[in-house]
């Protein structure tokens, strides 16, 4: 746990003591018990180096949860009030985080036209694609050991010349490139989408879509969301 994120729960803290600048019922009663539920997920937590002050702020606490928690602790009222410069930096970080730009994520957008443009997939496709399998996520791992914003496995990364899957760059470029051997190899989105998630060797076994609820489940969210961008 960094110093800012120690420096923000103090803050939190202290914002108690203002006096009562907002009239609601259970006020303080209700922030102190943020803070202890804040403060011993911290604490809880304090030898995770994963541990960010985002992911901190993506943990629901009791009746408040998330963003909505945070500035609910925001002061509304016209009189001049202390406002905590690590939780107003906390806040906006969280905001930025939360709005979900669903034609793609602006940090991405780059890498996704230059795959777009190198392996000949709509950029819509290939935004669906890391909506579904990430939610834009570079540093996501899954239960099964996929890697980044596209979900590559290890030794799919590895054929495809990825060195590092939690570069944004390099994974939304290999992943592009297993789209495209797949649209190749089948010459069917549907069942392109259904390799690139089950596998080419499930779908030339079940000669189409496998009957995996996942896989199917999978082809139709990457679809709807495809057509919602193309729209």
């Amino acid at each position: 746990m960094d110093a800012r994120t120690v420096r923000t729960l103090m803050d939190i803290q202290a914002m108690q003591t203002l006096g009562s600048v907002q009239s609601y019922s259970n006020a303080q009663e209700s922030t102190s018990a943020l803070f202890s539920d804040m403060m011993s997920i911290a604490l809880n937590n304090i030898n995770n180096k994963s541990f960010t002050p985002n992911s901190f702020m993506n943990q629901s606490f009791g009746m408040l949860d998330g963003l909505k928690s945070m500035e609910s602790l925001l002061y509304k009222g016209s009189n001049n009030v202390y406002f905590p410069k690590g939780l107003e930096f906390v806040i906006q970080e969280k905001d930025s985080n939360f709005r979900d730009d669903s034609s793609g994520n602006n940090d991405f957008t780059g890498f996704i036209k230059q795959a777009a443009v190198t392996y000949g997939i709509p950029e819509n496709l290939i935004t669906s694609v890391i909506k579904q399998e990430s939610g834009f996520n570079n540093a996501a791992v899954s239960s099964a050991g996929a890697i980044g914003l596209m979900q590559l496995m290890p030794g799919t990364a590895k054929f495809l010349g990825v060195r590092d899957s939690f570069d944004p760059e390099q994974n939304i470029m290999g992943g592009a490139k297993y789209l495209r051997q797949m649209l190749d190899q089948f010459g069917d989105i549907k069942l392109a989408l259904a390799a690139y998630n089950a596998g080419p060797g499930n779908v030339k076994k079940h000669g189409g879509i496998p009957p995996f609820k996942e896989t199917q489940n999978y082809v139709s969210k990457v679809l709807n969301y495809y057509n919602t961008f193309n729209t």
